[in-house]
């Protein structure tokens, strides 16, 4: 049977339950609304004359807004608040930082609004996260459910990205505010209604499970639990801190050039970073239906192995005239590392977590986001203004990715 049939896509998509689905599609209209907001924010208030170290200062109050309130979100996720009323507060925060964005003019009000952003961030992603395993069934694994999801966030990213730009064709880049408005006002939507009813159904089924797995396990665990984390938390940080080089720092240096690699245009560089967002979105389902039976430490040294052959290919890339090629080519094992990575590292921390501290553990591991946010741009922006290269970085981090090999037999 072709999997990628039309018919076979929807009888793929009509397994799943209800309130997954749903869950899939607000996760899809939320990407869309933060694809754009996340990607060309900077862009935005750099035309407006903010500085590079005012905009930096923007990012890092998201960071910090969104690792307080992730803490919180965690906590309050164990003593069983429901992960769909935090996403309904996450979409509340997110359309009022919208709305402070759109008309912000000084950097006062930028730091506002980012401040709202990464609050509608941190509540939102443990949350979002959570929502997963919960609405499967004893039908679908969590793995599965992740891997979709995960490809509803590469889609949802990559459309609202292209929705950006063709507003900035129009001269008028904060659509991307806007668009996230009317994405917000829509799943709340979905959650106060559809939602609703189909969780109703399925609610007491879901309780008794729970309660059931709870019981048997709360004896059994104390927080040892952490510690058992810690080779995931680990790898974790590396590869989040390699998605925020990917997302801040490669661009600088496509736009620097290489040893002998010339400077690529502003164009040239949107168009690569274009293509790098399309092959995620075009890769994610694939990849997690292909590996979502298979075990943890395979799924991390297959995707510590790619992000390896994707860095020897951009530190060639630095020794050619057309490196550009080198790029792409390099762009294909990179991509396929993070597909691997989201959905399998998600899924990790639910299966290694006991149920009573799954929104802490879930925290946990969104929390690597923000401090590699904080903290790899920052290095690695210091590492290429010494050497005027990306050369040296690429290639320590490729000396890590070998050296967490091993730490990946450790992980559940």
């Amino acid at each position: 049977m072709n999997l990628f049939s039309t018919s076979s896509v929807s009888n793929y998509w009509e397994k799943f339950p209800v309130s997954l689905r749903l869950i899939i599609k607000a996760r899809l209209w939320t990407a869309i609304g933060a694809g754009g907001v996340l990607y060309l924010s900077p862009i935005i208030f750099n035309s407006l004359g903010f500085s590079a170290e005012q905009i930096g200062r923007g990012i890092t109050t998201a960071a910090f807004a969104g690792i307080t309130t992730r803490f919180g979100t965690g906590y309050l996720l164990d003593k069983k608040l429901s992960s769909i009323k935090a996403i309904k507060v996450a979409c509340l925060f997110a359309i009022l930082s919208d709305f402070i964005l759109f008309y912000s003019q000084n950097f006062l009000a930028f730091l506002c609004g980012q401040f709202f952003l990464g609050a509608a961030a941190g509540i939102y992603w443990p949350s979002a996260e959570l929502a997963i395993p919960s609405n499967c069934n004893t039908k679908i694994k969590s793995s599965e459910g992740y891997s979709l999801a995960r490809s509803a966030d590469a889609i949802g990213v990559t459309l609202g990205v292209l929705l950006g730009t063709i507003g900035s064709y129009f001269e008028f880049p904060r659509i991307i505010y806007l668009i996230d408005i009317l994405c917000m006002l829509y799943i709340l939507n979905i959650l106060l209604n559809k939602l609703g009813i189909s969780r109703n159904k399925i609610a007491f089924k879901i309780k008794d499970d729970l309660d059931v797995k709870y019981k048997s396990l709360e004896k059994k665990y104390n927080l040892k639990w952490i510690i058992s984390l810690l080779p995931l938390l680990l790898i974790t940080l590396f590869v989040t801190g390699i998605m925020s080089l990917l997302q801040s720092i490669l661009p600088i240096d496509l736009a620097n050039g290489g040893i002998i690699r010339p400077p690529f245009t502003d164009q040239k560089v949107a168009t690569l970073l274009t293509i790098k967002l399309i092959l995620l979105a075009f890769f994610q389902w694939p990849v997690g239906y292909i590996l979502r039976n298979k075990n943890s430490p395979f799924k991390f040294r297959l995707c510590l192995t790619s992000l390896l052959i994707g860095f020897i290919f951009l530190s060639l890339s630095n020794f050619l005239l057309d490196g550009y090629l080198i790029i792409l080519l390099a762009f294909i094992p990179l991509t396929i590392s993070l597909c691997i990575f989201l959905p399998s590292a998600s899924d990790a921390i639910i299966n290694s977590a006991p149920i009573k501290y799954q929104g802490s553990a879930i925290a946990l591991y969104s929390q690597c986001f923000g401090i590699s946010s904080l903290t790899v741009p920052w290095m690695a922006g210091k590492l290429i203004d010494t050497y005027d290269t990306a050369l040296q970085l690429w290639l320590i981090v490729s000396i890590l990715c070998i050296l967490l090999v091993p730490i990946s037999k450790n992980i559940k």
